[in-house]
């Protein structure tokens, strides 16, 4: 809200009950949501200051932080060679050197873990 003041009367938090600290039904309860209005509250001062800021300002003249980055692009990926895993020596037959096996091992109370050895 430009010209709004963020600093005025503020209502009760939403999550809270005023009669007492027991959550109400389909609320998060006390614990669950502590400083989370503050951040909220903040967040909306910060945001609404850079607005205000960078609001119609060019991506050139942006602090290096807020320009946009040089991401890859996706069409280079479709010259991967999905295969070269075909030339791994290590998975190819006859390799002598050693080798990773996974084990799943049943523990003594029912539940089941996956476990890799080298052999």
């Amino acid at each position: 809200h430009f010209g709004s003041s963020h600093f005025g009367p503020t209502a009760p938090p939403p999550f809270h009950s005023p009669e007492s600290g027991r959550a109400r039904a389909g609320r998060v309860p006390r614990g669950m949501s502590e400083g989370l209005e503050d951040f909220a509250a903040v967040r909306k001062i910060i945001e609404d200051k850079l607005h205000q800021e960078f609001y119609n300002v060019p991506t050139k003249d942006l602090p290096p932080r807020m320009q946009p980055r040089q991401l890859p692009n996706l069409q280079d990926a479709a010259k991967i060679d999905w295969d070269d895993w075909k030339e791994w020596e290590w998975l190819k037959p006859g390799w002598k050197g050693i080798k990773m096996h996974s084990q799943c091992v049943i523990n003594s109370d029912g539940s089941a873990e996956v476990r890799s050895v080298w052999k």
